[in-house]
């Protein structure tokens, strides 16, 4: 070998060899610095734009921590405490927050692509305008979190809570939201194209301007909710449909036919009902504050713990209708007729002075008369079952084809009452006083017989 060749190989070499000792001096130099930013985190509770790159911070405890504008890039925070933290412009893509406690954290405008926060807590966090685009987020509690304009494409949320979130304008396209719990959300603006949606609750979920595409599987019950807020009514078939727990807020459903239909729990607040078709239907535990219900007809519907504040009931049709629970305030407008039977059913109407009134076709049932004067009293057709009437004063009262089966009547005085084609199946008339009152089969009890039921 020539003495020029190896003159060059040592220069060579001794230049790799100064750059490997440069290199590992950044490298060590990086490494203080980074260790420095971590030690100052520690120690003072705040690091912005500090540089944590691949930081091991596994179960550290964190809590209300500055980290504005950090480089977590990578970094290990699993479990960590970081409720409260500040964390609003870090980059903390593809960091690993599995079972990291976030409640109440500041990530507006936070880098979290392809992080890992499966089973996370971050309850009421702030993730305004935060790229979350892949990020895994998997069984994780995002109740009450701030998500508007936020980027979740692709993002796994399988499982996770998102009950009362605030997503208006969230990109969520291609996002994986099986069995998610979407209760009482607003998807006001929010791009679900391509979503999974399968199993999701949308209980009470407002799908006002959400948008859907072909590729969005949804049930089939949630498709038709989503097209009557957003399409409205025209040519859709109403009557017997299962809208339990759809939000209709605002919906114009006058004159509508909702005949059988399933409102039960539903969220129908300020909606327009009047003229509407309510025959038969389950408005159990729904919300009707402020609803427009006006000349309704709400025959043999069920209103068992309905919210009827402030709610327009005038001239409304509620003959066996079931108020009990219902909930009513001094502005709730309710013909006399119909807040009388709710007093009964509700408050009682023992020893009350109810002389001629007017309570046919009612739902009375289970409710207690126990010496009420009933004198007179229209109470035909109404259902009367298991009632109390002990020693109530029944005199002329017109009970006709009312069903009074399993009802109390010992000692009730029926002097002259109507029980014509009446249901006695199972009903206590011990010591009842019957003279003169039409029997169920139209025979009249004479006064000087028996008292018993033929």
């Amino acid at each position: 070998m020539r003495l020029s060749t190896i003159k060059t190989l040592g220069i060579a070499t001794s230049l790799t060899n100064i750059a490997l000792v440069i290199l590992l001096c950044l490298c060590n130099s990086v490494q203080a610095a980074k260790d420095q930013d971590v030690e100052k985190l520690l120690d003072e509770g705040e690091c912005p734009t500090c540089n944590l790159q691949e930081v091991r911070l596994r179960r550290r405890n964190l809590r209300g921590f500055n980290l504005e504008g950090a480089n977590l890039v990578e970094a290990d925070l699993r479990e960590a405490d970081l409720q409260e933290a500040r964390l609003s412009g870090a980059n903390l893509e593809d960091a690993d927050l599995r079972n990291a406690k976030l409640a109440n954290a500041n990530l507006f405008r936070a880098k979290l692509l392809k992080v890992d926060l499966q089973e996370a807590n971050l309850e009421a966090a702030n993730l305004q305008n935060a790229n979350l685009q892949f990020a895994d987020l998997r069984k994780a509690n995002l109740m009450n979190a701030s998500l508007q304009n936020a980027n979740l494409t692709r993002a796994n949320l399988q499982e996770t809570d998102l009950r009362h979130a605030k997503l208006a304008n969230a990109s969520l396209e291609g996002a994986n939201l099986s069995d998610a719990n979407l209760e009482g959300t607003s998807l006001k603006g929010v791009n679900l194209k391509g979503a999974n949606l399968e199993n999701t609750k949308l209980f009470r979920t407002d799908l006002r301007g959400t948008q859907f595409n072909s590729q969005t599987i949804l049930d089939d019950k949630w498709l038709f909710v989503w097209e009557l807020v957003n399409q409205g009514i025209a040519g859709q078939a109403l009557a017997g449909a299962d809208l339990s727990g759809a939000n209709l807020e605002g919906l114009n459903l006058e004159n509508a036919n909702l005949e059988n239909s399933n409102l039960s729990e539903a969220y129908l607040f300020i909606i327009n009902l009047r003229g509407a078709n309510l025959q038969g239907t389950q408005l159990t535990n729904t919300e009707l504050r402020y609803a427009d219900l006006s000349n309704a007809n709400l025959t043999n519907a069920n209103l068992r713990n309905a919210e009827l504040g402030n709610v327009n009931l005038a001239g409304a049709n509620l003959e066996n209708a079931n108020l009990r629970t219902a909930k009513i305030n001094e502005e709730t407008t309710l013909d006399p007729k119909w807040r009388l039977v709710w007093e009964i059913v509700n408050q009682g109407a023992e020893e009350r002075q109810l002389r001629g009134a007017n309570l046919f076709n009612a739902d009375l049932s289970g409710a207690n008369f126990r010496n009420v004067n009933l004198s007179g009293a229209s109470l035909y057709n109404s259902d009367l079952q298991n009632t109390n009437f002990a020693e109530a004063t029944l005199f002329q009262a017109d009970l006709s084809n009312a069903n009074l089966a399993g009802a109390n009547l010992e000692k009730a005085n029926l002097q002259e009452a109507n029980l014509r084609g009446a249901n006695l199946e199972g009903a206590n008339l011990s010591q009842a006083n019957l003279c003169d009152a039409i029997m169920p089969d139209g025979t009249q009890q004479s006064c000087d017989s028996p008292l018993q039921p033929r």
